[in-house]
C-alpha cells in the first residue's frame, strides 16, 4: 500500500466516524430517556469495544501476533488513549451544542502538531501547520461560531481531544514496531476491560437501568453499528494505514469527520443547513489540500 491509497482508506474512516456521530447521538438520547446518561456512556463505549473485537481472532495472523508481549504493552498504551478519549467525549456531548463539541474535539489537530513539535524539538513545516489551522477552524465553525462557556463539559472535551492527539501519535509509533493486526486486537480488548471495570462501579449505584438500556432498540442498534463499523472496520484501517502518513497529516485528514457528520445530521433532521457548512467544509477541504503540498512524512 502506498501513501495515496492509505489516504483514501483513512478518508473512508472519516466517513464511518461521521456516521458514528449520528449513532452516538441516538444512543445518548435513548440513555437520557432512561435517566442513565453516565451509565449509558460507559456501557456504550465498553460494548462498542467488546463487540468490535469479537471478529478479530478470525483474521489470519491475529492469533500468532498476540503471543508477542510487546503487542499487549503497546495495546495498553493505545487502549488508555482511546478509551479515555471516547468516554470523555461521550459524557460531555450530552451537555454541549454540536458546534462547541465539534470545535473542541477538533483541537486534536493542533494538539498533535504541538506534541510532535515538543517530541522532535522543532515545529512542523509551515505548510503542514497552515493545513492544521485551517482544518481546526473548519471543524469548529462548520455548524456556526461555537459559544464557549468554559464549563466542565467543555474542559472534558478538550481533555478528550488531547487524548485523541496522543492516540494518533502513539498509533504512528506502535504500528511500525509491532503487528498492526495484533495491536488492534490487544488495544480493543484492553479498552473493553477498562470499560468493564468502570461499568461495574457504576452498576453498584444504578443496577436496574442496565437491562432497560440493552432492551431499547434506540440504544442497541447504534451500539451494534458503532461496534462493527466504528471499531472493527475503522480501527483496522487506522492501524494498517496511518503509519504511511505523517501524524499531523493524518490528524488533518481525520478532521473531515465533522463534514460527514453535519451532512448526515442534516439528512436526519438533527440540524439545519446554512452557510456555515460551506465555510467550515471549505476550510477543511482547503486544509487538506494545503497539507498535501507539505513534504512527505518524517519519522517521529
Amino acid at each position: 500500500m502506498n501513501p495515496r491509497q492509505a489516504t483514501l482508506a483513512l478518508l473512508a474512516v472519516t466517513l464511518i466516524w461521521g456516521w458514528t456521530f449520528v449513532w452516538l447521538k441516538r444512543a445518548m438520547t435513548a440513555a437520557d430517556t432512561h435517566g442513565a446518561a453516565a451509565l449509558g456512556a460507559t456501557l456504550f463505549v465498553t460494548l462498542r469495544f467488546a463487540l468490535g473485537g469479537v471478529l478479530l481472532p478470525l483474521l489470519p495472523g491475529v492469533r500468532s501476533a498476540i503471543r508477542d508481549r510487546a503487542v499487549w504493552r503497546d495495546g495498553g498504551l493505545l487502549a488508555g488513549f482511546m478509551f479515555g478519549g471516547f468516554l470523555f467525549q461521550m459524557v460531555a456531548i450530552a451537555q454541549l451544542s454540536p458546534a462547541v463539541s465539534a470545535f473542541l474535539t477538533s483541537l486534536y489537530v493542533v494538539f498533535t502538531a504541538l506534541l510532535l513539535a515538543g517530541w522532535r524539538g522543532r515545529l512542523q513545516s509551515t505548510t503542514l501547520l497552515a493545513g492544521a489551522v485551517l482544518a481546526t477552524f473548519g471543524a469548529g465553525w462548520i455548524q456556526g461560531p461555537p459559544q464557549l462557556h468554559f464549563n466542565w463539559p467543555e474542559w472534558l472535551t478538550v481533555l478528550s481531544a488531547l487524548l485523541f492527539a496522543g492516540h494518533i501519535i502513539a498509533t504512528d509509533v506502535v504500528t511500525r514496531r509491532v503487528s498492526p493486526l495484533g495491536v488492534t486486537f490487544s488495544s480493543i480488548t484492553l479498552a473493553a476491560l477498562l470499560g468493564l471495570l468502570l461499568l461495574d462501579l457504576q452498576m453498584l449505584a444504578q443496577p436496574a437501568l442496565l437491562g432497560g438500556l440493552l432492551g431499547d432498540p434506540a440504544f442497541l442498534e447504534p451500539l451494534l453499528l458503532s461496534a462493527f463499523f466504528g471499531t472493527f472496520v475503522a480501527l483496522l484501517l487506522v492501524n494498517r494505514c496511518q503509519k504511511l502518513l505523517d501524524p499531523v497529516r493524518a490528524a488533518i485528514l481525520y478532521a473531515l469527520e465533522p463534514v460527514w457528520a453535519t451532512l448526515l445530521a442534516i439528512t436526519y433532521g438533527m440540524v439545519t443547513a446554512n452557510g456555515w457548512l460551506l465555510l467550515g467544509g471549505g476550510a477543511l477541504l482547503l486544509g487538506n489540500l494545503v497539507a498535501e503540498l507539505a513534504p512527505r512524512r518524517e519519522s517521529v
